[in-house]
């Protein structure tokens, strides 16, 4: 989802909304008028104003002239819970508020998004729908109830109500741009161009609205105006866009003939195993590179970038915002004299994808590593071969895990003959690994000694052992395909992500992309993926 009530021009809007809440809340609402509560409030608005969080919620908690039964004090406290992310017990006093007062102006709106991060989202149903029976004119709450539609993938459903909205107030840009996420979500390309334009005319300062483009026009295959349209997430507008503590200029398309270039981390680290196959094309036009890359990507990017430098990021996270340090640039051979983000090079090297990037992998795993893992792989297998199977990425929450296909669908492979299965999954898989033999009869195989998360240097090389690895688009699906293991990645849909030759990835040529004709068909994705390991396993 867009979530533009964040992130475009509406964002002042949003947030003034909620400050009123809290800078106005006796105001906002009608009721017997009760002294105590009225000077209680006023000193928890000032404190807020001043983000003291902490007293705060003291003062409406420990006054003597607090009274914890009042709507107005039980709202506050939701409100200010919230802030400080002690979301179970905001939610307490927020419903508590409902039953007293349920016209009260501003709960909803609090309530909601803290019940979404709860993933309590059957509550979320009832509340939207309840409202909007009672308040059918109101847009914006038809637009949330989109939204939930959305997150379920309930996407014709998602995209009736977003019209309706747009029906009732043309100006609601949330639903306009969202609109054009749910029928890129569809594969209907075109149209959704149709409506990110529209919703950019509407405001055309917004950087997310131009984000959300940019993913268009590259599953339109627009690649120069796609990566054009993709520099958008840089900027401060978006919450994730890095902050870099640096003082050396960007590079601007100027020759890189005698500089020395610094290519700067960014995203995750999936991301950057992909993008990082940019970067030899890269050097061959500079003087010097120099990459800054996640610690665990070190020594497998020193082994692989052996002519450039490689250094560990300087990192932390405030909120949803990376800052990078750049202190360690005095240790380098050379200072840079530009720096550019990883994910700007298919830009800034003007790449349209009408051939692959490479014909060789861009990462070179550990050799010695591998064959001792083929010494222990062949043991545990009996001499078959191997395929690496990975179903689940790490950050598997309920927005998240439809595009992770259970193994409840994972027959069309575990049935083959043959062949043995490891699971390359980092965190406990035992559940499935069960499931796996009850519903198939397949025995998964568990590698030892390894830690799949944290290092991939060790990871890379095991990947390289194996017949194949099958995957979603995961960290471990990029990192086997770039090392040249045979990559099958499983999409629930099309990807942005470039593609030529009957869905060859463009960027890392060990991977097949395989994405159904509709949204969500595994089975169709499986039985496809089967006829494709067929192949690799005949040689």
């Amino acid at each position: 989802m867009t979530g533009l009530e964040d992130k475009t021009g509406e964002k002042k809007a949003i947030k003034s909304l909620e400050q009123d809440v809290a800078d106005d809340m006796v105001g906002n609402y009608v009721m017997a008028p009760d002294p105590n509560v009225e000077k209680v409030s006023r000193e928890f608005q000032i404190l807020l104003s001043q983000n003291k969080l902490d007293a705060a919620l003291s003062v409406l908690i420990n006054s003597p002239k607090t009274n914890l039964r009042h709507p107005m004090i039980t709202f506050q406290l939701g409100y200010v819970l919230s802030l400080k992310n002690r979301l179970d017990e905001a939610q307490d006093y927020l419903e508590k508020t409902l039953l007293v007062a349920p016209e009260m102006p501003g709960v909803i709106e609090i309530l909601i998004p803290i019940l979404n991060k709860l993933e309590k989202t059957d509550r979320v149903d009832h509340l939207l729908k309840t409202n909007i029976l009672s308040k059918p004119g109101n847009s914006s709450l038809i637009i949330t109830y989109a939204d939930l539609l959305y997150s379920k993938q309930l996407l014709e459903i998602a995209l009736t109500q977003y019209k309706r909205a747009l029906c009732i107030n043309p100006n609601e840009l949330r639903a306009q741009a969202n609109i054009a996420e749910s029928l890129a979500e569809l594969q209907r390309n075109d149209e959704a161009l149709i409506h990110i334009d529209r919703a950019i005319s509407r405001n055309p300062h917004s950087q997310q609205l131009r984000l959300n483009k940019a993913f268009t026009l590259l599953l339109l295959k627009k690649y120069r105006e796609g990566w054009q349209a993709y520099e958008a997430r840089l900027s401060q507008e978006i919450d994730e866009a890095p902050k870099r503590l640096i003082n050396i200029p960007r590079w601007r398309h100027e020759s890189l003939k005698d500089k020395t270039i610094l290519v700067c981390s960014e995203q995750g680290v999936g991301d950057e195993i992909l993008f990082s196959a940019y970067v030899t094309k890269l050097a061959r036009i500079a003087k010097h590179v120099i990459i800054e890359t996640d610690p665990r990507l070190v020594p497998l990017f020193s082994r692989s970038f052996k002519n450039l430098e490689v250094h560990p990021y300087s990192r932390r996270v405030s909120g949803t915002q990376p800052i990078y340090n750049y202190h360690w640039l005095k240790e380098c051979k050379m200072y840079p004299d530009l720096f550019v983000d990883l994910a700007s090079l298919p830009y800034f090297l003007e790449e349209t994808h009408q051939e692959p990037l490479s014909t060789t992998p861009h990462l070179k795993g550990d050799i010695n590593v591998t064959r001792v893992w083929e010494g222990i792989l062949k043991e545990m297998s009996g001499g078959k071969p191997i395929l690496g199977l990975f179903w689940r990425s790490g950050l598997y929450t309920g927005a998240r895990k439809h595009f992770y296909p259970t193994i409840h669908h994972w027959g069309p492979i575990l049935t083959l003959k043959d062949v043995a299965f490891l699971s390359l999954q980092f965190d406990d898989d035992g559940h499935d690994i069960l499931l796996a033999k009850q519903l198939f009869g397949a025995d998964i195989l568990k590698p030892e000694g390894i830690n799949l998360r944290d290092d991939l240097d060790q990871t890379a090389s095991l990947c390289m052992a194996l017949a194949g690895v099958i995957a979603p688009s995961t960290t471990t699906a990029h990192l086997s395909g770039s090392v040249g293991t045979k990559t099958i990645i499983m999409d629930r849909t099309t990807t942005w992500s470039p593609m030529i030759n009957d869905n060859q990835d463009a960027v890392i040529p060990s991977i097949r992309r395989i994405s159904p004709p509709n949204v969500d068909d595994w089975k169709w994705n499986f039985e496809k993926a089967r006829l494709v390991v067929e192949g690799w396993l005949k040689g």
